[in-house]
């Protein structure tokens, strides 16, 4: 719960709130008798047992106590508390208030739970034989559900169909292709529950009122380790080593000749991030140069010091203006400083590290303009690119031509990248979200079955509106698309079925469950059905498996482009560096 509660207010909003203490309850704590204390605390049988040690009958820590559970409280847990009348005797509120997730921004949140290891635990080689399989698929039903408690809406929920499993791909990939399938019919059941629960105060509506999309990240394997160019991309791409929670460390030079380290938090209360953050990094490098110049020429204090303390210009009811403005003024420089600061980093590393040719090849891959021959001539030009951009750049190249490696054509690429076996390891696990890293076995002359599809070229996109098209901004992810297509109406539902049909707004209606059959050997309409989106409904999209700072872009911009409600959700929001990790946990080292 301390996670949820810094994911939406800092220390400083408590306080003005006049909350003077924040403490964990699995900590000893001084005793506060004649203050009231308010729990916000998980609705375990541990936490639980620790409220009831903080009401002990003969030293009661609090003189009152207001309890807020982030979930349903289990029944043996709610008897736990009735037995205790001295916390009975002191307990000013006992809500539950669904809030197992976290919220990144306005328009994105995460199930994350403490261990953050969705793919290893879902998608890996021994998922399905790993007792935390279940657990983790609970977990996200769990935290879903609370999400549309906590926003009273009641969802059409839809899922991406896997595909039919291929001759050579790994073991249990016809499990992974239902994942989304299950949580989705999971899900369906645990609100229906929740409603019929909540039905008596009216608090959950009884027909549907948004859309909900469920996808796993094998729907778009690629975005995770693109290299994007807009500022927050960058942000916490290539200064993933000093941001952590949203917190950036730095170091600045003071008046005095020393150094000074300093901390900030890169969100929505930073007026500067909002309008910088998904912006290409060129123009935000004009922007902030604008900015700065325009503040210096603005304020005259700051025009004072540029003029080495030239006061011809300056009045007294000036001077008066510039000191009663000066905490504002140095807020403002402080902030466009630290931006400028990032800014420049970003720049200088990007340069440093030869990431324009790297992003270029990247998305030349990605929509079909460059094959093999392009990713051997760059990775010997470039001997000394980081292993991580190589291993990133070879993930787009074989998910973006998939069957190209075989053991010869391993050691070939590790030989010529020089890579590590462990390195080509974590480029095969690619295979557990649905990507044919590996060749397959030849087919027979003689058989009659259909050929495996041509790889599908992304579509390209223009600028959004009223903004420039800059170099390197080509890419999207897929995420644009199911957004797009489900505000146009035009999502597929042969590919992104309902687990039951929306019942159109008629409260009462009976309808008709979807055959869901948890199998993905079905054979799949030639028809092209599509659904008429609702106009002014919300919309959340939701990824198993982890989204990326891209995909969260996107639903800002469709978001203001269509003058709608996008919101996007997933297990947790990775940086290109920790999805390799989770990446490279999804299976064991073989040999290569």
């Amino acid at each position: 719960t301390t996670k949820v509660l810094s994911s939406v207010c800092s220390v400083s909003h408590l306080v003005e709130k006049r909350v003077s203490l924040v403490e964990n309850i699995q900590k000893k704590r001084q005793p506060l008798p004649n203050m009231t204390v308010i729990y916000f605390i998980s609705p375990t049988q541990g936490s639980v047992s620790r409220l009831l040690a903080d009401f002990q009958a003969k030293n009661p820590l609090y003189k009152r106590a207001c309890v807020f559970f982030s979930s349903q409280l289990p029944k043996q847990e709610l008897e736990r508390i009735k037995q205790s009348p001295t916390l009975l005797s002191r307990l000013g509120a006992l809500k539950e208030l669904n809030l197992e997730f976290l919220a990144i921004d306005s328009r994105g949140f995460t199930t994350a739970g403490a261990r953050e290891e969705t793919l290893k635990d879902v998608f890996g080689e021994d998922a399905n034989s790993s007792g935390s399989y279940e657990r983790e698929m609970d977990l996200i039903v769990r935290r879903l559900a609370s999400v549309f408690a906590s926003l009273k809406e009641m969802p059409a929920i839809r899922f991406r169909m896997g595909k039919p499993p291929q001759e050579g791909d790994p073991v249990g990939a016809s499990e992974r292709q239902l994942i989304s399938q299950r949580i989705a019919v999971a899900l369906h059941a645990e609100l229906t529950d929740m409603r019929q629960k909540m039905a008596a105060d009216d608090s959950f509506p009884n027909t549907e009122t948004c859309d909900l999309v469920i996808v796993d990240r094998g729907m778009d394997p690629v975005a995770p380790f693109m290299h994007e160019w807009t500022y927050e991309c960058m942000c916490f791409d290539l200064l993933d080593d000093v941001i952590e929670n949203n917190i950036f460390k730095y170091t600045i030079d003071t008046n005095k000749g020393s150094e000074e380290e300093r901390e900030v938090v890169l969100g929505e209360q930073d007026p500067i991030w909002v309008e910088l953050r998904h912006k290409h990094i060129a123009e935000a490098s004009l922007l902030l140069n604008d900015k700065m110049n325009y503040f210096k020429s603005a304020n005259k204090l700051a025009k004072h010091k540029a003029n080495q303390g030239n006061q011809d210009d300056i009045d007294t009811g000036d001077l008066k203006q510039m000191v009663e403005s000066l905490p504002q003024y140095r807020e403002q420089l402080k902030r466009l400083s630290l931006h400028v600061h990032i800014a420049t980093k970003l720049n200088t590393l990007a340069k440093q590290m030869g990431l324009h040719e790297i992003g270029k090849l990247e998305q030349d891959l990605v929509y079909g303009n460059a094959t093999s021959k392009e990713v051997i001539k760059l990775l010997g030009a470039r001997s000394h690119m980081k292993e991580e951009d190589k291993v990133r750049l070879l993930m787009t190249y074989v998910a973006t031509h998939p069957e190209k490696l075989d053991n010869s054509r391993r050691m070939q690429w590790m030989k010529l990248a020089k890579l590590t076996a462990e390195d080509m390891n974590m480029i095969n696990n690619l295979e557990y979200l649905g990507v044919a890293v590996s060749k397959r076995g030849a087919k027979s002359a003689l058989s009659f079955a259909s050929k495996r599809k041509k790889r599908s070229i992304r579509k390209e996109h223009g600028a959004f509106e009223g903004e420039e098209q800059w170099q390197l901004s080509r890419f999207q992810p897929i995420v644009y698309d199911i957004f797009q297509d489900m505000l146009k109406g035009e999502l597929s539902q042969d590919e992104y079925p309902y687990v039951i049909q929306p019942s159109s707004g008629v409260v009462g209606k009976k309808t008709q469950m979807i055959d869901v059959e948890l199998s993905v050997r079905k054979k799949k309409s030639t028809r092209r059905e599509t659904t008429r989106g609702v106009e002014g409904r919300p919309v959340v999209l939701f990824i198993i498996g982890g989204m990326t700072r891209s995909e969260l872009r996107v639903a800002h911009q469709l978001s203001s482009q269509f003058s709608s409600n996008l919101l996007i959700g997933a297990t947790s929001i990775d940086s290109p560096v920790r999805f390799l990790r989770n990446v490279n946990s999804m299976s064991l080292l073989d040999e290569i």
